[in-house]
């Protein structure tokens, strides 16, 4: 299922990199951002841990260079990442810097679409606040005289970061 999704993925413009643990994440995304603002959606304890300051944009996320978020799931068949954004005040961030860098944990990659419909119910069975996003590969357009263009409407760089033994 990772190797279906990845290819998905990478149809579509994403880059998939595996790491053998944080500290390297650390760096490349620290390389990312490229000395600029790094801003994050809801992240769990332990990515947020193992990023040690790196997150220094919250404050201005349409100033920052890279926004940080975390997949509940991953789509096979699309290459789709399912992301919780029901944190108002972290909602931008994901649309607002250039590039994107999501966290995915590979044992919640579900075939397709259908296969989250559980996933669905729950989170809007359980949350007066939910909002949540699949995205799949960077921003794109073709509506301006049917030429694609990459980075309208969202980041131009989507990152998917597999942390190995996670």
């Amino acid at each position: 299922m990772r190797e279906r999704f990845q290819q998905a993925a990478e149809a579509v413009g994403a880059i998939m990199k595996q790491f053998p643990s944080m500290p390297e994440v650390r760096t490349y995304l620290a390389d990312l951002a490229g000395g600029g603002g790094v801003t994050a959606t809801l992240l769990p304890e332990q990515i947020l841990g193992g990023l040690d300051g790196l997150i220094t944009g919250n404050d201005d996320p349409a100033g920052a260079a890279l926004c940080i978020s975390f997949a509940s799931a991953g789509i096979a068949a699309t290459g789709s990442l399912l992301i919780d954004l029901r944190a108002p005040d972290r909602r931008a961030a994901a649309a607002l810097a250039p590039k994107h860098a999501v966290f995915l944990n590979p044992a919640t990659i579900v075939a397709t679409l259908y296969d989250l419909g559980d996933t669905f119910r729950d989170i809007l069975a359980t949350d007066d606040q939910a909002y949540f996003s699949l995205t799949t590969g960077p921003s794109r357009t073709a509506d301006i005289e049917r030429v694609l263009t990459i980075g309208v409407h969202g980041p131009k760089e989507l990152h998917i970061i597999v942390v190995e033994g996670a």
